[in-house]
Protein backbone atom coordinates (compact mmCIF):
# COMPACT_ATOMS: atom_id res chain seq x y z
CA UNK A 1 0.00 0.00 0.00
CA UNK A 2 0.99 3.62 -0.44
CA UNK A 3 0.77 5.35 2.94
CA UNK A 4 1.18 8.95 4.09
CA UNK A 5 2.46 9.91 7.52
CA UNK A 6 1.46 13.34 8.81
CA UNK A 7 3.32 14.16 12.03
CA UNK A 8 5.16 17.33 13.04
CA UNK A 9 7.78 15.35 14.98
CA UNK A 10 10.64 14.54 12.57
CA UNK A 11 11.84 11.60 14.68
CA UNK A 12 8.40 9.99 14.82
CA UNK A 13 7.85 10.52 11.12
CA UNK A 14 11.25 9.04 10.23
CA UNK A 15 10.90 6.02 12.54
CA UNK A 16 7.38 5.29 11.36
CA UNK A 17 8.41 5.59 7.71
CA UNK A 18 11.24 3.10 8.29
CA UNK A 19 8.89 0.68 10.02
CA UNK A 20 6.26 0.85 7.31
CA UNK A 21 8.83 0.49 4.53
CA UNK A 22 10.23 -2.59 6.31
CA UNK A 23 6.69 -3.99 6.27
CA UNK A 24 6.61 -3.52 2.50
CA UNK A 25 4.71 -0.25 2.11
CA UNK A 26 5.48 2.76 -0.06
CA UNK A 27 5.60 5.75 2.31
CA UNK A 28 5.58 9.53 2.00
CA UNK A 29 5.89 11.89 4.97
CA UNK A 30 4.58 15.34 5.76
CA UNK A 31 5.39 17.67 8.65
CA UNK A 32 1.94 19.29 8.71
CA UNK A 33 -1.60 18.96 7.41
CA UNK A 34 -0.91 21.95 5.18
CA UNK A 35 2.12 20.21 3.64
CA UNK A 36 -0.03 17.15 2.99
CA UNK A 37 -2.71 19.19 1.27
CA UNK A 38 -0.16 21.08 -0.83
CA UNK A 39 1.31 17.78 -2.03
CA UNK A 40 -2.12 16.17 -2.53
CA UNK A 41 -0.65 12.66 -2.53
CA UNK A 42 -2.56 9.70 -3.91
CA UNK A 43 -2.45 7.27 -0.98
CA UNK A 44 -4.35 4.24 0.22
CA UNK A 45 -4.35 5.51 3.81
CA UNK A 46 -3.10 8.52 5.78
CA UNK A 47 -1.66 8.08 9.27
CA UNK A 48 -2.24 11.41 11.01
CA UNK A 49 -1.14 12.74 14.40
CA UNK A 50 -4.03 14.20 16.38
CA UNK A 51 -2.00 17.18 17.63
CA UNK A 52 -0.59 19.15 14.73
CA UNK A 53 0.32 22.84 14.68
CA UNK A 54 -1.94 24.79 12.33
CA UNK A 55 -4.64 22.62 10.80
CA UNK A 56 -5.33 19.84 13.32
CA UNK A 57 -5.25 16.15 12.61
CA UNK A 58 -9.03 16.00 12.96
CA UNK A 59 -9.48 18.90 10.54
CA UNK A 60 -7.35 17.07 7.99
CA UNK A 61 -9.28 13.88 8.62
CA UNK A 62 -12.57 15.64 7.86
CA UNK A 63 -11.17 17.05 4.62
CA UNK A 64 -9.92 13.60 3.59
CA UNK A 65 -13.32 12.07 4.31
CA UNK A 66 -14.86 14.66 2.00
CA UNK A 67 -12.77 13.63 -1.00
CA UNK A 68 -14.10 11.42 -3.75
CA UNK A 69 -13.21 8.72 -3.06
CA UNK A 70 -12.54 9.40 0.62
CA UNK A 71 -9.03 8.75 1.91
CA UNK A 72 -8.95 6.30 4.84
CA UNK A 73 -7.29 7.71 7.97
CA UNK A 74 -5.67 6.26 11.08
CA UNK A 75 -5.22 8.78 13.88
CA UNK A 76 -2.23 8.66 16.26
CA UNK A 77 -1.95 10.18 19.70
CA UNK A 78 0.56 10.13 22.51
CA UNK A 79 -2.11 11.36 24.93
CA UNK A 80 -3.76 8.36 26.60
CA UNK A 81 -6.23 10.67 28.36
CA UNK A 82 -7.36 12.09 25.01
CA UNK A 83 -7.79 8.58 23.71
CA UNK A 84 -9.92 7.55 26.69
CA UNK A 85 -12.10 10.68 26.45
CA UNK A 86 -12.74 10.32 22.74
CA UNK A 87 -13.28 6.56 22.68
CA UNK A 88 -16.21 7.17 25.01
CA UNK A 89 -17.59 9.70 22.49
CA UNK A 90 -17.63 7.04 19.79
CA UNK A 91 -14.69 8.09 17.61
CA UNK A 92 -15.49 6.24 14.40
CA UNK A 93 -11.96 5.82 13.05
CA UNK A 94 -8.99 3.69 14.01
CA UNK A 95 -6.86 5.42 16.65
CA UNK A 96 -3.50 4.17 17.91
CA UNK A 97 -1.75 5.38 21.01
CA UNK A 98 2.00 6.07 20.82
CA UNK A 99 4.05 4.07 21.39
CA UNK A 100 2.40 1.17 19.58
CA UNK A 101 3.39 -2.23 18.30
CA UNK A 102 3.77 -2.69 14.53
CA UNK A 103 0.93 -5.22 14.51
CA UNK A 104 -1.39 -2.69 16.18
CA UNK A 105 -0.68 -0.15 13.46
CA UNK A 106 -1.11 -2.74 10.69
CA UNK A 107 -4.47 -3.74 12.17
CA UNK A 108 -5.58 -0.09 12.34
CA UNK A 109 -4.53 0.52 8.72
CA UNK A 110 -6.42 -2.57 7.57
CA UNK A 111 -9.51 -1.46 9.50
CA UNK A 112 -9.36 2.05 8.01
CA UNK A 113 -9.02 0.77 4.46
CA UNK A 114 -11.69 -1.90 4.91
CA UNK A 115 -14.24 0.47 6.41
CA UNK A 116 -13.68 3.37 4.01
CA UNK A 117 -16.51 5.78 4.80
CA UNK A 118 -18.15 8.18 2.36
CA UNK A 119 -19.02 11.68 3.59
Amino acid sequence: MRLAIVDDDDDVRTALARLLRALGHDVCGFASAEDYETGTPDVDCAIVDVSLAGLSGFDLRERLRGRTPPTPVVMMTGDADWLARNRSRGVDIPVVSKPFEPATLETAIAAAVTTRVSP
